[in-house]
Parts: structure tokens; C-alpha cells; sequence
């Protein structure tokens, strides 16, 4: 294994440790504040438009930035902003919490969002770059979502631990994290290694777009998955973020308490995630539609046991079935949307993937932090209702694509 390889590995394990630290704080922090939840989402939402608007000019421009420079600019960037971001925090909560206070933090934590896609840019390109095949990029690509979902088991277990030393330890916790592996990049990437293959890959990026510029493609063939995909990731962002203040509020937990319960759900859902994939990957290997329908009917089942019970620790339960529908969806979204497509337009259909997880990241704080403000309970009722009639939805697209044949053989 070389070195460039061990690195990556490392980012994967801090990225995913790192924002699963910082996570379970954000809704006692907000409390503690005195901000509203619809300011809370505010922020979330404009450091994701900031990504997405970060990722479509690296996409655009991707032959002017090296693999080195991705990977070193995010890890730096995301230490430095949300470094900002916790010392303006430390700041509002010992004084008097102003509007200049305010727009800083949402400033710095939007700043964040410019960064965020930089190392997942980065892996892909360097997994397109060292592996010739598609099997080996693929298996490549799983293992560092694997590594990554480990991180984000670990990192909620380093937060509950945490807590005990004040709300901001996790959060300088996770800092440190990020800088840690931001001086191992800068200080010990090999930057030769990539640089042949890249130029490579630039070659064969062009000779790509010649060949999509013959082939006929439909927005609708993959409408359906990009749908799925929206709702699913609409359904992570909500109960991330709505959930730390849903836990105060329901089951009337002080604001520390909340945060150690919510750090918990995220602990569970993490270690339910990555079971889930590992059988799958190794064991089940189920076919796109059964991850579909097993993964939806699991995630519908969740929401109805979260919005309904009273107790907290069947609250925190019900993260389990989050974690086992969330591992059958995303392989089912990106492998369904793969499918609708040839070979030579793939590269578009990622990026439609990544378009679609970039909207619902957008809308998503802002519509469910909208109306929890109305009613705690209304953001499990909106994504009780959109899984329905997503349900229903492809149910009935299924029964009209297996009419068509036999119509056509009448």
C-alpha cells in the first residue's frame, strides 16, 4: 500500500469521524444561543448552495487543481472555518450574543460548505486515476464509504465521552482532527504520483465528451431515482437536524442531556449503517429493486415508531431501522440511476446524482426547520407523507412499465 493510498484512508476515517462529532451539537448550541431553529437551518442550507456552487466550478475546472491541491485546500479550509466558526461560538456564549456575532457565525459556517466537496473530489479522482477497471474503482470507492461510515460510528462515542469536559469539546475535538490530518496531507503527500495520471485522465475525460455528444439521453429515463435520491437525502437531513431539538422538546431532556441522546441516535444509526452494508456488500447482494422497496418500507416503519412513541429510548431504537433503509437506499439511488444510461454517459449521471444530493441539502434545513418551528412533530409528518407518495409513485410506474409488453403483444 503507498503512501498517497494510507493518507486517504486516514482523510476518510477524520472526515467522517470529524462531522459526526460536530453534528449532535449543533441543536443544543442553537438553544443554547437563543436562535431559532429556522436560523439554524438557514445556516446549514447556505453552506450547502455554497458547495454545490464549489463543486460545479471544480467540475468545470477540474484540470487546473491537482489532486494535492483538492485534498490539502479542503481539509484546511473546513479546520480553519469551523475553527471560526466554534471561537465565534465560544464568543456568543459568554457574552451577549449581537447580530454581528450572528453573521459571523453564519459567514464561517457557510465558508465551510466551499471546502466540503474538495476531498470528495479529490477521491474520486484519485480512485478514476490509480484503478484501471471499473470493478476495481468501484470495490475502491466502497472501501473508503466503509472507512467513513466507521468514522461516523466513532465520532459520536468521542462526543458522548466529551461532553463531560463542556459543549465545546467535541467541537474543538473535532478540529483538531481536521488539522491533524490537514499537516499529514501538506506534509507527506506524495504530489508525483498523481500528477502522470492525471493528465491521463484529462485525455480520456475529452475523448468522453466527444463520445456523449453522439448518444441521445432523456432527463426522464433516471427521473424516478433522482426523485428517490432527493427524498432520501431530504429524509437524513431532517432527522439530523431536526432531531437534537425534537429530543428536548418531546421528551423534555435538558439541553446537555439532549445533546448525549442525540449523540447516542448518531452512534446507532452509524454501527446499524455499516452492518447493513457489510451484508449486503458480502452476503445479501440483493437486486436495485428489493433494496428499493426493503429500504423505503423500513425508513416509513422508522418515521411512524419516531413520531408516535413516547419513550425516548424506543426513539433512540428506531435510529437502527434508519441506518438499515439508508444502507439499502444509496446503493439502490446511484445504482438505479446508473442503469437508465450507457457507459459514455455516466460522468453525466453522477453529476445528476451529485445536483440532486446538493438540492435536497439546500431545501432540506430550511423546509424542515420551517415547520418544526410550526409544530415539533410536523418534519416526520412531511417525510411520512413523501415516502408514501414516493411509494406510491414508483408503484404505479412499475405496474405501467409491465403493462407495456403485454399491451404491445395484444
Amino acid at each position: 500500500m503507498n503512501q498517497n493510498n494510507k493518507i486517504f484512508i486516514a482523510a476518510s476515517l477524520a472526515n467522517g469521524a470529524s462531522f459526526s462529532m460536530i453534528l449532535p451539537m449543533l441543536a443544543p448550541l442553537v438553544r443554547k444561543l437563543r436562535l431559532s431553529e429556522l436560523q439554524a437551518g438557514a445556516m446549514v442550507s447556505i453552506g450547502a448552495l455554497l458547495m454545490a456552487i464549489a463543486a460545479i466550478y471544480i467540475s468545470k475546472h477540474q484540470q487546473k487543481y491537482s489532486i494535492f491541491q483538492l485534498l490539502s485546500i479542503g481539509f484546511v479550509g473546513m479546520a480553519v472555518t469551523w475553527g471560526v466558526f466554534t471561537g465565534v461560538l465560544m464568543y456568543g456564549l459568554a457574552a451577549h450574543l449581537s447580530l454581528f456575532v450572528l453573521f459571523t457565525l453564519m459567514i464561517s459556517r457557510a465558508s465551510t460548505g466551499l471546502f466540503m466537496a474538495m476531498p470528495q473530489i479529490a477521491l474520486q479522482t484519485y480512485v478514476m486515476t490509480r484503478y484501471g477497471n471499473e470493478q476495481a474503482r468501484a470495490q475502491s470507492m466502497s472501501k473508503f464509504g466503509a472507512l467513513n461510515s466507521v468514522g461516523v460510528v466513532f465520532g459520536p462515542l468521542l462526543t458522548t465521552l466529551l461532553l463531560s469536559q463542556g459543549m465545546l469539546a467535541p467541537l474543538w475535538a473535532a478540529i483538531l482532527i481536521l488539522a491533524g490530518i490537514s499537516a499529514v496531507i501538506v506534509f507527506t503527500f506524495d504530489r508525483e504520483e498523481t500528477a502522470p495520471q492525471l493528465k491521463l485522465l484529462n485525455c480520456k475525460h475529452q475523448q468522453l465528451v466527444n463520445l456523449q455528444d453522439g448518444i441521445q439521453f432523456s432527463f426522464k429515463q433516471c427521473f424516478s431515482w433522482l426523485l428517490l435520491g432527493f427524498s432520501l437525502y431530504l429524509a437524513i437531513v431532517t432527522l439530523n437536524l431536526t432531531a437534537g431539538f425534537y429530543i428536548q422538546d418531546h421528551f423534555k431532556t435538558g439541553i446537555a442531556q439532549g445533546a448525549v441522546s442525540f449523540a447516542q441516535c448518531s452512534l446507532i444509526v452509524g454501527i446499524s449503517l455499516v452492518a447493513m452494508q457489510s451484508l449486503i456488500s458480502k452476503y445479501l447482494q440483493w437486486p436495485v429493486q428489493r433494496l428499493l422497496w426493503v429500504g423505503l418500507i423500513i425508513m416509513l416503519t422508522g418515521l411512524l415508531i419516531s413520531v408516535t412513541t413516547q419513550h425516548l429510548h424506543i426513539f433512540q431504537a428506531a435510529y437502527v431501522l434508519y441506518g438499515i433503509s439508508v444502507a439499502c437506499l444509496i446503493p439502490a439511488f446511484t445504482t438505479g440511476a446508473a442503469q437508465t444510461a450507457p457507459q459514455a454517459m455516466q460522468a453525466k449521471i453522477a453529476s445528476l446524482c451529485t445536483a440532486t444530493q446538493a438540492l435536497s441539502f439546500v431545501a432540506g434545513p430550511l423546509i424542515s426547520t420551517g415547520l418544526y418551528q410550526w409544530h415539533s412533530a410536523y418534519p416526520y409528518y412531511f417525510l411520512i407523507f413523501n415516502v408514501v407518495m414516493l411509494m406510491a409513485f414508483l408503484a404505479v410506474k412499475a405496474l405501467l412499465t409491465n403493462a407495456q409488453p403485454q399491451m404491445a403483444k395484444e
